[in-house]
């Protein structure tokens, strides 16, 4: 049992969301980064998608309540339990996440998953449409398993073998399919698009990226029509939003361009102010 100290700039419990509802105008939600989640779960036996706390950025704070074991996926905010690492804490043990590293989210486990009711198949947070269960100062996290499902008799921590996602620094680089509305672009800003460096806004959320940079010329706007997580929508500020899992399912603004799916981990995981490059996928 893990007990919530301080929440720091953001924490919320996530598994892998709500596929199959996104017809009746809710997102799939989920963990921003499923693939650094599934690797925190593996580490502790669990399967990839059991129940973990998502943590963003520093000023989170705990206390083991009992003797357990954790893990932690995703971005390196901790100086107690290492990336990528599984370690056990006896209880009465603090730990927080002070430590400036790469990233934007990591991902604590905790055996068999974390305790929670579910909304429509999952655990996921999800505040813009009142699914989810709030997490404030002195919440207690309740694994689903009182042991880890690995070997660890004198066992002292267990490592990865490989990364799971790549973290970017200060900038990263992302190959993009051209979007349903790229035609109704001008030549001029379809190539400003791609030419120009693009800076997240500090802005952003799970719902969406926001980007800055010189604006773009954006066509009007248009009936509205499904958007998948990845979609690159040009408001009429000509300032790119980047759809996310929360973000939502249908918009009126075009789409200049998509994300390969594969890479929607990547981008999730990039900070405010990383400069962003793109080039397009032929």
């Amino acid at each position: 049992m893990i007990e919530i100290l301080s929440l720091g700039s953001g924490l919320s419990l996530q598994d892998a969301g709500r596929p199959g509802w996104r017809r009746y105008g809710l997102p799939t939600g989920g963990a921003m980064d499923p693939c650094a989640m599934a690797q925190a779960n593996r580490l502790l036996g669990n399967h990839d998608h059991a129940c973990v706390l998502e943590i963003t950025l520093l000023g989170s704070r705990f206390r083991a309540l009992e003797d357990t074991w954790l893990a932690l996926g995703g971005a390196g905010f901790s100086s107690r339990i290492h990336a990528e690492t599984a370690v056990p804490l006896k209880a009465g043990t603090t730990f927080s996440f002070e430590q400036k590293a790469p990233g934007l989210y990591a991902y604590l486990a905790l055996p068999g998953g974390i305790q929670s009711d579910q909304w429509m198949g999952s655990a996921s947070a999800d505040p813009r449409n009142g699914l989810g269960h709030p997490l404030e100062k002195g919440s207690q996290l309740i694994p689903v398993d009182s042991q880890a499902n690995i070997p660890s008799h004198s066992v002292a921590r267990r490592v990865a073998s490989h990364p799971a996602t790549y973290i970017p620094t200060e900038e990263a680089s992302f190959q993009l399919y051209r979007g349903p509305q790229f035609a109704s672009f001008s030549r001029r800003a379809q190539e400003q698009f791609i030419q120009q460096r693009w800076q997240i806004d500090a802005r952003s959320d799970r719902s969406g990226f926001r980007l800055g940079g010189d604006s773009l010329e954006a066509p009007a706007s248009m009936t509205s029509e499904p958007l998948l997580p990845g979609s690159f929508q040009v408001p009429g500020n000509g300032q790119p939003i980047i759809t996310m899992p929360d973000g939502p399912t249908v918009g009126g603004y075009p789409q200049i361009a998509v994300l390969k799916k594969e890479d929607l981990p990547k981008m999730a995981q990039c900070p405010p102010r990383t400069e962003l490059a793109f080039e397009w996928i032929d």
